[in-house]
């Protein structure tokens, strides 16, 4: 995993987008910035799959509404394909519902496209040192829950399954992804999933705001 303040990108980059221009932008941006070196580009959903292969491949950087991509599912297949590598959504929607199936599927951050240059990368290093960046606009629009959490019949706690709450009591302890993988076992990634069930179960919006919650559900 690369640390924040690194001054070198190890791997390659896939940039999946179907409009050129944007996808040279991109990595223009990211030579400069993160110093990547090595990029692969994809127009449509199954040349991304494709390259998804490349053993080299570390972080792939995916627009939603790319040609062939069937939303959450497809995000969720891409996971599958490369579970080492990071996936972060790229997308011009910032509907809620997008954003948590993105998250849902596993995804590593989601980032809204009118961010500016200096918020794209930092984005991208928050997401790089291990942590799920989840945009704030969620936070800003009325949660939606549901079937399960509606009307009260079902608490949030409840709703999580035995791994999640782990993960959770995990979370409020102040562990690190990677301790908490190391607790339980199981694939630092895997933690990565269950913290994006987590953030859309909760509802909340960052790693904080989900500390913030299960200290409450817990006690």
């Amino acid at each position: 995993m690369r640390e924040r303040g690194s001054c070198e990108f190890r791997g390659t980059v896939l940039i999946a987008d179907d409009h050129q221009v944007f996808r040279m932008g991109l990595a223009q941006l990211l030579r400069r910035h993160l110093k990547v070196k090595k990029f692969l580009e994809a127009g449509c959903y199954a040349e991304a799959m494709e390259h998804l292969q490349n053993k080299d491949l570390t972080l792939a950087i995916v627009d939603l509404r790319m040609p062939g991509l069937a939303g959450p599912k497809g995000i969720a297949q891409m996971r599958q394909r490369r579970p080492e590598a990071q996936i972060v959504v790229l997308s011009a929607s910032d509907c809620r519902e997008d954003i948590l199936g993105a998250l849902a599927a596993g995804v590593h951050g989601y980032i809204v496209k009118s961010q500016q240059t200096d918020q794209l990368i930092d984005r991208l290093r928050y997401i790089l040192a291990g942590e799920i960046y989840v945009p704030p606009i969620l936070a800003e629009r009325p949660a939606e829950t549901g079937p399960a959490l509606e009307a009260g019949r079902v608490q949030p706690m409840q709703s999580l399954s035995h791994r999640q709450r782990q993960v959770l009591m995990g979370l409020v302890e102040g562990k690190s992804n990677k301790e908490i993988a190391q607790a339980l076992n199981v694939a630092e990634g895997t933690v990565k999933m269950h913290l994006a069930a987590l953030f859309r179960v909760l509802g909340a919006t960052n790693r904080a705001h989900a500390v913030a919650m299960g200290k409450q559900l817990i006690d």
